[in-house]
């Protein structure tokens, strides 16, 4: 016998006991509560927290319809707009502390990173670092473009400034990236 049939003929025999200490209608008294050890009622509340939510469904928008795809495209559309102004997407939510923490927050690191002379990743990258760089780079939505306008002298990583300049940089379109997730997902109704 396996551990995982051994498990399952344990929570039977548990369920068992239970069904058999009530009575067919006599309610949940304090005197059956009494009667049941932690272990049976821990059994008891977790077959009751394992059973299926009929909304949970449409809820992941697995059900289909009209309505789960039209929040889909909505959810989808705030994301984008999230992404290419930093905050937005929570600003449409009508989360306006997030919202405005993304975008100061991407803004400074955008500006610093730039500001030190970091390295702003163009699309014609030669390797996998450059590309990796690029994607972070362009995470940052339309800060891309004032970093790009900013770097005009080059940048300059052979100093630490310059190093640290593109680590800032990377970090604010790693962070808008993921502010344009959560507000995706918070416009679907999942909680993030």
């Amino acid at each position: 016998m396996t551990a995982g049939a051994s498990c399952a003929s344990a929570f039977r025999w548990r369920v068992r006991a239970i069904s058999e200490k009530r009575q067919p209608g006599r309610p949940h008294s304090a005197e059956f509560m009494s009667e049941l050890t932690k272990d049976e009622l821990a059994t008891e509340v977790v077959t009751k927290a394992d059973a299926p939510h009929p909304a949970d469904a449409s809820r992941d928008g697995v059900g289909g319809g009209p309505r789960s795809d039209k929040r889909q495209r909505l959810a989808l559309a705030i994301a984008v707009a999230g992404w290419m102004v930093p905050g937005l997407g929570h600003a449409l939510l009508r989360m306006w502390g997030r919202a405005t923490t993304c975008f100061v927050t991407v803004a400074v690191l955008v500006f610093l990173g730039a500001g030190m002379r970091g390295n702003v990743f163009t699309s014609g990258g030669s390797d996998a670092f450059d590309t990796l760089g690029y994607v972070a780079d362009l995470g940052t939505g339309c800060f891309y473009f004032a970093a790009r306008a900013i770097e005009a002298d080059g940048a300059d990583v052979s100093h630490a400034n310059g190093d640290y300049g593109t680590r800032f940089l990377a970090t604010a379109g790693i962070l808008n990236l993921l502010a344009a997730l959560h507000a995706f997902e918070a416009a679907r109704g999942h909680k993030a």
